[in-house]
C-alpha cells in the first residue's frame, strides 16, 4: 500500500497514523523532517512494523515501531541527509553533545558513531550517498534484536 507523508515520525514518539485519513500524530507534525514524499508502503512483523518513505529527494528513511506505535529505531539512506535534529527529537541534543565532543579525535567524513544509555547512533557516507540508523535500547521491543532489524 502505497501513500505519501508529509511528515516522518520521531524516535520516542508515536508512528504518524497513515489510515484513512492519512494524518499525522501532532507530535510528528510538531518536529517532524517535513520533507515532501515520493511514496510509503508499511511492513508489520511479529513485535514491530516498519515504514519506509520515499522523500522527494530520493532518501529513503525507514522508522520501526514498536507494538504500541512508539518509533524505536529509525534508518537512512539516499542523496542528502534527513535532519537528524528532527528524527531524533529529544534524542537530538545529546547525541549532538557526543558528536561535538569527538568532533577533534576523527576526520572530517569519517562515521560517527554515538552510544548512550539513552540513544545509539551511526551515521555516515559522502556527497549523494548517506546512510545511517539510531535506536533507542529502552524502547527495543522483546524478542526484537536490533541487528536483526537495522540494516
Amino acid at each position: 500500500m502505497a501513500c505519501a507523508h508529509n511528515a516522518l515520525a520521531v524516535l520516542g514518539q508515536p508512528l504518524a497514523a497513515g489510515g484513512a485519513s492519512g494524518a499525522a500524530s501532532p507530535a510528528a507534525l510538531k518536529s517532524a523532517a517535513i520533507v515532501p514524499a515520493a511514496s510509503s508502503s508499511t511492513s508489520a512483523f511479529n513485535n514491530y512494523t516498519v515504514r519506509k518513505t520515499v522523500q522527494a529527494n530520493g532518501t529513503t528513511v525507514s522508522e520501526y515501531a514498536n507494538s504500541s506505535g512508539v518509533v524505536f529505531a529509525v534508518a537512512w539512506q539516499g542523496r542528502s541527509m534527513p535532519d537528524l535534529s528532527a528524527l531524533l527529537g529529544s534524542y537530538f541534543s545529546g547525541f549532538k553533545a557526543q558528536a561535538d565532543a569527538t568532533r577533534n579525535t576523527r576526520n572530517i567524513g569519517t562515521p560517527v558513531n554515538i552510544s548512550t544509555d539513552s540513544v545509539v547512533v551511526h551515521s555516515g557516507g559522502r556527497m549523494r550517498n548517506f546512510s545511517g540508523n539510531a535506536y533507542v535500547p529502552a524502547l527495543i521491543p522483546s524478542g526484537v534484536t536490533i541487528s536483526d532489524v537495522l540494516p
